[in-house]
């Protein structure tokens, strides 16, 4: 029971110290102004760096507009396995991206979207991240999508447990580690509270998804290496929405 209460404090204890010993502004401010994105938190802080996720689905990117608007990093998709027959693929687009983002002067990172249902999968999918990258050099970690099925409950992985849920990250993780990247996790804020053994992974960067309301920083979920604060930005350069990632400094 104290165990739970201290991790409580541990989570809150930002939050108040900055309420009590800091400005605190009523919103938070995802703004486009001068052609420049910026994100300020509801404490004023601006944001480390701006970023957005892509994979084949985004298609054509004028990296070079991303940079001048603002943008630091993408984080592009390497593949991934089927949520239905388990099959491994690769993102067509994922050297074309990389090579046009570093071109551009954005830092770059990668994900691999998982199914895996034990450890043993997880290498798999390790392994097969690691070689779609060919060698390339990254800039923040690969990072273990880890989420529901667009078919729940009838996704391969849907009904894991929490604990083997963190035993696939460990995995996948060690394996990028030991292959000469960083390595780390995707998953959404219920998905980390709910469906994760969130304490077991506790010291692996974590990319997380929160779309809260007036883009104010995630309540429950402080301990973030990558924020993912909306799947609705528009850019020039690219078409349509596209999802939207912050690096805050630290507290």
């Amino acid at each position: 029971m104290m165990i739970r209460h201290l991790k409580k404090l541990s989570i809150l204890l930002p939050f108040v110290l900055l309420t009590l010993l800091g400005p605190v502004v009523s919103h938070a401010d995802l703004v486009y102004s001068d052609g420049v994105m910026r994100y300020y938190d509801m404490y004023g802080r601006e944001a480390k760096e701006l970023g957005i996720d892509v994979s084949f689905y985004n298609n054509q990117i004028d990296w070079y507009a991303l940079k001048q608007q603002g943008i630091d990093f993408a984080v592009i998709r390497l593949g991934g396995r089927g949520w239905g027959g388990g099959v491994l693929y690769d993102d067509r687009q994922t050297q074309i991206f990389l090579r046009e983002a570093k071109q551009a002067g954005i830092r770059v990172g990668a994900y691999f979207y998982s199914t895996a249902r034990n450890p043993t999968e997880a290498l798999e999918e390790a392994v097969y991240a690691v070689t779609i990258l060919n060698g390339e050099t990254l800039d923040l970690p690969i990072f273990l999508d880890m989420e529901f099925s667009g078919d729940y409950p009838e996704g391969r992985s849907d009904l894991l447990n929490a604990t083997a849920r963190a035993d696939i990250i460990e995995m996948f993780c060690r394996a990028v580690d030991a292959a000469g990247y960083r390595a780390g996790y995707y998953v959404s804020e219920a998905f980390y509270r709910y469906n994760l053994d969130a304490d077991a992974v506790s010291y692996l960067p974590l990319w997380l998804a929160s779309y809260t309301v007036d883009n104010m920083l995630p309540y429950y979920v402080t301990d973030f290496e990558l924020w993912q604060m909306t799947d609705s930005v528009r850019m020039g350069g690219m078409d349509g929405q596209t999802d939207f990632n912050v690096i805050l400094p630290p507290f």
